[in-house]
């Protein structure tokens, strides 16, 4: 990585993590959850960059990919456990990060054994360290907080234009999972939780990406649509209320469901824990560089 490219990953780190904190705040019982995702997205914007993906606000049982839709209207419940995540972009080059928010002080230890995780896997992601022992770390410690770690869910390496680039980050021990490498940008996000330890995937869809080729069989319209996605987003995720210039809200979900149903559309399902154990999660973006591993976010 050249030190120009290093200096925009640290741009876009710190301006991910200034919403990300400013999100956090604005987390209340009766608050729309639409209201705090588009404040945190044109937060990012108007400091320079774009999000890389939609705004997560996930709550509860939900342990992530609850992004809002179109004229959104659910708001954050009394007692709350909220995940927010977040990630900004400049050219393709991404930051990604997260915190969790808990509107019932007997659900602070819960938040704050994901945090405690997230703070040891740091302390240990080195060049050459197996991935499967910062996993290992992770597990340890959410278990000695007497919660269990979201086994299916992990963090990921981080390329340009490519949020989940190949590389998973594990929260719990697994083998044969590769080693860190210098020069390269991981997000590491430990999720806990009083459930079981695995989730599954909901009923609703609120995040797309687009595939690398264009399927057989569609339409001229959603031809268009496609190309329009290509051209804003390229493979990066992203949120019907992204496209709301294309159309009402029924034309666009409409479009994208046929999109997704003919293979030209990735979508993400709302991610709930397995018995609707309540989920935490604390992210960073890390670099690793050949003396020190850089905490961008």
């Amino acid at each position: 990585m050249t030190d120009e490219e290093l200096k925009i990953i640290m741009k876009v780190g710190k301006i991910a993590a200034e919403a990300r904190d400013a999100g956090a705040k604005m987390i209340k019982p009766g608050v729309k959850v639409l209201d705090v995702c588009e404040a945190v997205e044109k937060m990012i914007i108007e400091k320079g960059a774009f999000p890389a993906f939609p705004c997560n606000l996930s709550i509860n049982y939900e342990a992530a990919h609850y992004s809002p839709v179109i004229g959104d209207e659910k708001v954050i419940p009394e007692g709350a456990v909220v995940k927010l995540d977040i990630g900004a972009q400049i050219d393709g080059y991404i930051s990604d990060t997260a915190v969790t928010v808990v509107l019932d002080d007997k659900y602070q230890r819960l938040a704050d054994a994901s945090k405690e995780a997230l703070n040891a896997a740091i302390s240990n992601f080195k060049p050459g360290v197996s991935l499967g022992d910062i996993g290992k770390v992770i597990e340890r410690v959410i278990r000695m907080n007497g919660y269990s770690p979201v086994r299916n869910l992990g963090g990921h390496l981080i390329r340009r234009y490519e949020l989940h680039a190949g590389v998973f980050v594990p929260n719990v021990y697994e083998r044969n999972m590769g080693r860190i490498m210098e020069g390269n940008t991981y997000a590491i996000e430990p999720f806990a939780t009083d459930g079981f330890g695995e989730v599954i995937e909901g009923k609703m869809e609120t995040i797309y990406s687009a595939k690398s080729f264009v399927p057989k069989g569609l339409t001229e319209e959603e031809k268009q649509f496609l190309d329009v996605i290509n051209k804003r987003f390229k493979t990066l995720p992203f949120s019907e209320r992204w496209l709301s210039d294309l159309g009402d809200k029924e034309k666009v979900e409409k479009t994208l469901k046929n999109l997704v149903r003919k293979k030209a559309l990735n979508s993400y399902p709302v991610l709930i824990e397995i018995r609707k154990g309540m989920v935490s999660q604390f992210e960073h973006t890390v670099y690793v560089g050949k003396d020190e591993t850089i905490v961008i976010t």
